[in-house]
């Protein structure tokens, strides 16, 4: 199985630390808002590289956090005259009911980060003793400039702002010094805790290093997320982790790249968004959904239309219905050309997805050989023992697909 690597850009083998397990580590939601499609097209990406690991034999441990002490999620919860945590409850339960209706596995640990705040504290005094650290007058701030290999992995080139401070956790120009700890202003109500730097609370960046390391050690075998946690969130996490451990943080990065609709980005800030419950309601079942957002590689963007949409689920909506006739086939005599078929639709699955979870190549194979099979019904040149064969392997790719 080989996963192109965002670090090095190029395909790898994939060979996981230990042979017992595999050690995934997913950016989840930022409870500031609802999640909408876009956003689960990179959870069904993972779900699909979990469910494909699991496939080939792996044990995996997965890791997701809730990202519920940010900027953001406390302007937010200001706005809406809420606490913190009062702001968060409704989204975390949509984000999990939409992630059921998608079929995707649960992570095997959530992790909140207000729950970790410990971890956090100790992290940043790990950073700060190697020294890393600077203290300014509204907070800790990670040196950048001290750490080589920063840019490494968004394969930056302009280093002018180097040794400059940025008080977003979010800004995407230049390499700036960013937050590790952000003393507390009235503006953060609550929120904050007690550490040796001073009353505050984390910054973003460092919550995923410290819960990462937490649960899967020093170094992962895989971290995931969206094109835009490159840069800064991931950059950041490797200056973080590596600059406290010395060790290599992730041994692969995968990121997918945006849904878009109508060519543009969808994103909260422009609110141009979808909602699964939203399009559940307008006739839209979350299976076809799931489809139409793995039906492409996940290196390559995808754009919503319902016209595109509806062209691409057909091929989807025929399989299902070959499956239902297969069933309902009663001929007598052997099964050869059903195990043929099936061979054929494994083999030609397991060759697409060991190639970075080529999903679009995977489908196309899938389709083909289904048309084939709907003219062999057609001609009544399928036994019972053969529908059985072909229903099995259809079954058995789809606990990988769960579109079928």
């Amino acid at each position: 199985m080989r996963l192109f690597d965002s670090y090095t850009r190029e395909k790898k083998t994939f060979h996981p630390i230990s042979t017992k397990e595999v050690g995934i580590y997913t950016c989840g939601p930022s409870v500031y808002a609802y999640s909408h499609i876009g956003n689960f097209r990179t959870y069904l990406f993972e779900d699909l590289l979990v469910r494909y690991l699991r496939y080939k034999g792996y044990s995996v441990r997965r890791v997701m956090n809730i990202t519920d002490v940010e900027d953001k999620a406390i302007v937010q919860a200001r706005i809406e005259g809420k606490s913190l945590e009062q702001g968060q409850r409704d989204k975390v339960r949509k984000f999990f009911s939409d992630f059921d209706e998608l079929e995707m596995l649960r992570p095997n640990i959530i992790a909140r980060a207000s729950e970790h705040i410990p971890e956090m504290i100790k992290l940043i005094g790990k950073i700060c003793s190697r020294g890393y650290c600077k203290k300014e007058k509204d907070g800790v701030y990670f040196n950048v400039k001290k750490f080589k290999k920063y840019g490494d992995l968004a394969h930056l080139k302009n280093r002018k702002y180097l040794g400059k401070m940025i008080h977003d956790d979010y800004a995407r120009e230049g390499l700036w010094d960013f937050r590790l700890w952000k003393f507390w202003s009235p503006a953060d109500g609550k929120t904050n805790w007690k550490s040796q730097f001073g009353m505050g609370r984390p910054g973003w960046h460092i919550e995923c290093s410290a819960m990462a390391m937490k649960y899967l050690g020093e170094t992962l075998d895989i971290h995931c997320g969206g094109s835009d946690n490159v840069y800064p969130h991931h950059e950041n996490e490797i200056a973080q982790s590596e600059s406290a451990t010395g060790k290599k943080f992730a041994n692969f990065w995968l990121h997918a790249k945006h849904l878009t609709i109508g060519k543009k980005k969808m994103s909260k800030r422009t609110g141009n968004v979808l909602y699964v419950k939203q399009l559940k309601k307008a006739g839209v079942p979350p299976k076809c959904l799931r489809f139409y957002l793995t039906s492409e590689k996940y290196r390559n963007s995808l754009d919503f239309t319902i016209e595109k949409f509806k062209s691409k689920v057909c091929n989807c909506e025929q399989t299902r219905k070959m499956v239902t006739r297969l069933k309902k086939n009663g001929g007598s005599g052997g099964g050869k050309v059903g195990e043929r078929i099936a061979k054929k639709i494994i083999g030609g699955f397991e060759d697409a997805m060991d190639d970075d979870l080529n999903t679009k190549l995977a489908y196309r194979r899938i389709f083909r050989i289904m048309k084939d099979v709907e003219k062999l019904i057609k001609e009544k040149k399928l036994t019972k023992k053969d529908s059985l064969a072909i229903i099995s392997a259809i079954e058995k790719i789809d606990d990988v697909l769960r579109v079928f």
